[in-house]
């Protein structure tokens, strides 16, 4: 049975606790994190860069001067690509990037990240989130400090959306905020430690 570490608010040790075998305790597939995250990196690009290529360059197709006679180099066409203004060879056009990966294959990375994490002691629980009224980056700071002193890239994961909190952690350049429906193979194996709510970690329990 994985364990991880319970760590109260204020950063002091509370215990373990058990994680769920089903999320945290598999053999690592590579492969399924491999196409997971090049499933993510690739459903990013927009793939809207676009140049003009010589037949897209407007103006006139009339011949620049005359064949002979100037001593210049013969010429047919000012949208050629060696002038200036010209159009451009090979250049990119809009396409799609996008590519499909099975949610089965999505759902194994995604524990095998978690579950390797467990393994090498990179999961922490926390039995709870500081009350924010209004954003506060300062108590998100020491919240921080707490859970990763030795300035690791921590992923803190909620059972559900809370803006005040999301938007204390913008500041911070290595903690991030998300929630269990948002979590993903690329931000899990993006930092270094994972901390989950116990909310969270029941929600993550039951969608399992």
């Amino acid at each position: 049975m994985a364990e991880a570490n319970l760590k109260k608010v204020d950063g002091s040790s509370g215990g373990k606790v058990n994680l769920p075998e089903a999320a945290f305790g598999i053999e690592p597939n590579r492969q399924a994190v491999y196409e997971a995250v090049k499933g993510i990196l690739a459903n990013q690009r927009q793939g809207t860069s676009s140049v003009k290529t010589r037949h897209n360059v407007s103006g006139t197709t009339a011949k620049p001067f005359r064949q002979k006679g100037t001593g210049r180099a013969r010429a047919g066409s000012n949208k050629s690509p060696l002038w200036v203004g010209g159009g451009r060879i090979h250049g990119p056009s809009p396409r799609d990037f996008s590519v499909t990966v099975p949610k089965k294959t999505k759902r194994l990375a995604l524990r095998s990240v978690l579950s390797d994490k467990a393994a090498h002691d990179k999961v922490d629980v926390i039995d709870g989130t500081p009350k924010l009224d209004a954003p506060k980056t300062k108590v998100m700071s020491d919240l921080y400090d707490a859970l990763a002193p030795g300035g690791e890239k921590c992923l803190l994961v909620l059972d559900r959306y809370d803006e005040n909190l999301y938007l204390s952690v913008r500041n911070l350049p290595r903690l991030w905020v998300t929630t269990v429906s948002g979590l993903n193979t690329y931000d899990a194996l993006n930092v270094d430690r994972i901390v989950l709510t116990n909310d969270a970690l029941k929600a993550l329990e039951e969608r399992e």
